[in-house]
């Protein structure tokens, strides 16, 4: 028998059980989150601030709002994974892992058309600013171009993290951000290839890390093994995926839409703020993929434990996490409010640019802590099968009012901390909806 790295969840400490698996998806995540961030250093170190700005803010987030949907999409075929994993049922479990690894690639094709064709309309939409549009295009282009293996890796992780295994994907990681960070060096810096060299590196690492999964998924003896061969879409597994996933992918995208309305009201003050606030959102993506992962080792956590019955159990881990939650904010808070100048000096050496980075900073990250129980309590809520809840909440928090406040209070309050106050005010009426809906439910 295999030595697998699968973990079971449903008994033991929780406290122990949430902290052994979120870290291992955390660093992954950080990681992963490196491509892009290496590819801002090196850019905007070698090639100049129009070129930071093309690959960041609005090339950032149209990235997210396309393969984030996936995604978050994704997470149904997670939880329904958990659920089989938790309850020993093997048949369905193969079933899933089957459909799933077929709806990637499916997916992934219809993305990297739609990517390829729609990159310059979404980025006059978004009021790109004329001497950062062709950098932009360029860089969205090659992305999409091989952005199949990104979807392969994102749904072959996932595979794996919802049996308990969220090593050998940080594992994988690891390897191909330093494959990344080399080829980004070779590339932009001694090849002078400019963006495409930074998008052609995001790729060819991508592509290692889906050829990694893949062969672990392949060669593994356990029960959510990979057969290519019998790759089909199972309907009945489809309807779950679809039924738990499409809502958390609109999710996701309802996230994304509400950043690009502010990344458009961003553009609008020029290429320096557009620049500094690309270095910030490097820096805050720290925070969100450090909940994000959070939320994602909760939502495991309750699949396996509401799959084997243990709903008590569950009940306990919402107080544990909250406890874990609150911790993991302050630990990022501080360092990046302490270190914030240093921080900043990684993406650009430009002065008014640092300054302005500054600003944002001290602005934005304290408010951090209002979004303390939103991911949780999601968690909680998509672990148990039930993605249309969370998908509501905010679409009314951030998609709504979100959207809203960056779109009319500038008129009346003109100025970046006006926009960047959409944030807190749309987190705070997140966690306290989710915390409302936690209590009734």
């Amino acid at each position: 028998m295999e030595k697998t790295s699968s973990r079971d969840i449903t008994r033991g400490s929780i406290w122990k059980n949430l902290l052994l698996y979120f870290f291992p998806i955390w660093f992954g995540s950080i990681f992963q989150q490196m491509y892009t961030t290496i590819d801002a250093v090196v850019v905007g170190r070698f090639v100049g601030k129009e070129a930071l700005a093309a690959l960041g803010g609005t090339s950032g987030l149209l990235v997210d709002l396309s393969v984030g949907f996936f995604i978050g999409a994704s997470a149904g075929a997670g939880v329904v994974i958990s659920h089989c994993y938790g309850a020993r049922d093997n048949e369905r479990l193969t079933y899933a892992v089957r459909t799933s690894m077929k709806l990637a690639v499916l997916s992934g094709l219809m993305l990297m058309v739609l990517g390829f064709w729609g990159t310059p309309f979404a980025l006059k939409c978004m009021n790109t600013p004329s001497d950062v549009m062709e950098g932009a295009i360029l860089y969205l282009r090659v992305y999409f171009l091989g952005v199949i293996p990104s979807l392969l890796y994102n749904m072959g992780s996932g595979i794996l993290r919802a049996v308990g295994d969220a090593k050998r994907p940080l594992y994988f990681l690891i390897f191909t951000t330093f494959v990344n960070i080399g080829l980004d060096i070779l590339f932009v810096a001694i090849f002078k290839m400019g963006i495409f060299g930074a998008a052609l590196a995001t790729v060819l690492s991508q592509t290692a890390s889906a050829g990694l999964v893949l062969r672990t998924l392949l060669k593994t003896k356990e029960s959510y093994r990979l057969e290519l061969r019998k790759c089909s879409i199972y309907s009945e597994v489809l309807n779950k995926i679809i039924r738990i996933g499409l809502p958390s992918g609109f999710q996701y995208m309802l996230y994304t839409v509400s950043n690009i309305v502010i990344q458009a009201r961003v553009n609008l003050f020029g290429t320096d703020v557009v620049a500094a606030w690309t270095a910030i959102s490097k820096l805050d993506g720290i925070f969100w993929l450090t909940m994000s992962a959070f939320g994602t080792a909760v939502m495991t956590f309750t699949g396996q434990n509401y799959g084997a019955g243990k709903i008590d159990r569950v009940r306990k881990g919402v107080w544990a996490g909250l406890g874990i939650s609150i911790g993991l904010t302050a630990g990022i808070c501080i360092p990046i409010l302490t270190f914030s100048k240093s921080l900043i000096g990684i993406f650009t050496t430009d002065p008014v640019v640092m300054t302005l980075g500054l600003q944002y900073t001290f602005f934005l990250v304290p408010t951090y802590f209002t979004y303390t129980g939103t991911e949780l309590l999601s968690g909680v809520i998509k672990g148990k099968g039930n993605s249309l809840v969370p998908m509501i909440i905010t679409g009314i928090s951030a998609f709504g009012i979100r959207s809203l406040w960056a779109i009319f209070a500038p008129s009346v309050w003109p100025g970046m901390n006006t926009v960047m106050m959409s944030y807190p005010i749309s987190w705070s009426i997140s966690t306290i909806l989710f915390i409302l809906y936690y209590k009734w439910d």
